[in-house]
């Protein structure tokens, strides 16, 4: 498995003071070496994680107001090997070179190489995009306004049963965070709590198919919550370093929009 989210939550122009809020768990071997969000220096500023084998990252966000996270989706078959399938993680890390959510449609839109399986969702506070690949092509959505969630699903089901059962979650959280005007660490609790789900499906025994994600090697290893604040223009980040149902969200990052 790539570094790669593998449940993400976008609110998108949902709550008037923070058109873009992100909850997201990522899922990964176990040891598979990485470094938490820190600001990458240069133009444009990024915040972002790192994935210490490959070098991209999973989800980041930059200074011209642009978030992009992407998702790894299960492969039926066999997958590319590493000589022909470029890193998503480096696919991420350059759509975060974007100075809006519209020059990286273009960027994705012109992007000729060739990846295992993803989704990858990217937004400012404007605009809101989902794409995905059929190799070699990759295919855009718009995105409404509204919540939209993604998880690793198989093929191109973007509304897979996990993702549907995640949306319910985090749908319930809309009218009341909308109805007072807390900050965004007093928000991290209720998105915490969904965050660290454990439901599956009826029927199943697969730990895959809840938020939070317990095996042997590989699992739920961090969580983001993330905010871009309308009167601050600034993007607040929030990170917990292991799965979130027995971790806090105890690093936090600021970073201002230009």
């Amino acid at each position: 498995m790539e570094d790669v989210v593998c449940t993400l939550a976008l609110y998108f122009r949902c709550f008037d003071p923070y058109p873009i809020v992100v909850a997201a768990n990522r899922d990964e071997h176990f040891d598979r070496p990485s470094a938490p969000p820190a600001l990458i220096k240069g133009q444009p500023k990024i915040i972002a994680g790192k994935d210490l084998r490959a070098g991209g990252t999973w989800l980041g966000v930059n200074d011209a107001g642009v978030m992009v996270g992407i998702l790894n989706r299960h492969i039926n078959g066999d997958a590319l090997p590493a000589t022909v399938a470029r890193s998503r993680g480096a696919l991420c890390i350059e759509m975060l070179q974007s100075d809006s959510a519209n020059v990286a449609r273009q960027r994705i839109d012109a992007d000729r190489y060739r990846y295992n399986p993803f989704t990858i969702v990217f937004a400012d506070k404007q605009n809101a995009y989902v794409a995905y690949n059929d190799d070699p092509k990759i295919i855009t959505q718009v995105l409404q306004p509204g919540l939209h969630v993604f998880s690793s699903a198989v093929e191109f089901d973007l509304n897979s049963a996990k993702a549907e059962r995640a949306h319910q979650r985090f749908a319930s959280l809309i009218n009341p965070l909308s109805k007072n005007g807390k900050q965004p660490k007093e928000w991290l609790p209720a998105l915490q709590d969904v965050l660290s789900d454990h439901t599956l499906r009826d029927g199943s025994s697969n730990p895959g198919d809840a938020i939070c994600v317990h095996r042997e090697t590989s699992g739920t290893v961090s969580s983001s919550v993330i905010f871009l604040a309308q009167a601050q223009s600034q993007f607040e980040t929030f990170h917990c370093l292991g799965a979130p149902c027995r971790n806090v969200f105890d690093s936090e990052i600021r970073l201002k929009v230009r």
